[in-house]
């Protein structure tokens, strides 16, 4: 496995997207930040193509926040370039470049392509993506996701922004692999086999038991099931709740 690094972009609109800002976070939080200049031609052109929700519902409200990042379009593919290469020579393995949205790393590509200085031929050796939208969308990652964005507010960045997307998409993926652990050990001990077959009887099966176990229920006060396998009491407590929701006292 090679060295994670989370991407986000902001770009013009959905139907015909080009790239505003790109921001990178590597797993143990290296960071790389670029956005257009919108005072250059290209920066001119991109911001009036862009939609209503990208120049008037708070996108370009967040540009200049991050010091020596704007620059020209060739620059921003010539800094993430030169950023991904010197992170897989420093770490010896490849980058994984992860993301919930393909036009996403497409528009990193491009970015980079365009400069025709054969540096998309580099790090296309280096480089691998990986679609991570469908792990990191889960209830646990779009908790930890919120609880990023918290944090960064008090940074003065905020969601839409490229470089608070991308961490908040790291966030996201930590919880959900660190959920995955705790899981893994859960389902082979005793107590979870127990409430398995409890809710085998109930009609309910351990597919629907485990993403229950992962998701705030409200009949917890918006706990985690999961937290409770291990309290004392805690599987006769979960016993009860499925044996109430199997029965439709909740839904």
């Amino acid at each position: 496995m090679g060295t994670l690094s989370f991407l986000d972009t902001e770009f013009t609109s959905l139907v015909t997207p080009e790239l505003l800002s790109l921001g990178l976070v590597t797993l143990d939080g290296c960071e790389h930040y670029v956005e257009l200049d919108l005072s250059t031609e290209v920066g001119q052109a991109r911001k009036r193509a862009s939609s209503d929700f990208v120049r008037y519902d708070g996108v370009l409200d967040l540009w200049g926040l991050v010091p020596g990042a704007p620059c020209d379009y060739p620059e921003m593919g010539r800094r993430t370039a030169e950023w991904l290469l010197g992170l897989a020579a420093q770490s010896g393995t490849p980058v994984q470049v992860a993301f919930d949205y393909w036009a996403d790393f497409e528009l990193m590509e491009r970015a980079i392509h365009d400069l025709s200085l054969g540096l998309w031929e580099r790090v296309r050796a280096v480089v691998t993506p990986v679609d991570v939208g469908a792990l990191t969308g889960s209830p646990e990652g779009e908790i930890a996701a919120e609880e990023c964005f918290h944090e960064l507010r008090r940074l003065g960045l905020a969601r839409h922004h490229a470089l608070a997307d991308a961490n908040a998409l790291r966030a996201a993926y930590i919880a959900v692999k660190a959920v995955a652990v705790q899981m893994a050990h859960a389902t082979h001990s005793d107590i979870f086999r127990q409430l398995a077959q409890h809710a085998l009887q109930l009609g309910l099966d351990e597919a629907w038991l485990q993403r229950w176990l992962r998701a705030p229920a409200f009949e917890l006060g918006g706990r985690l099931p999961k937290d409770m396998l291990e309290e004392p009491g805690g599987l006769e407590a979960l016993k009860d709740l499925l044996g109430r929701i199997a029965h439709g006292v909740y839904s």
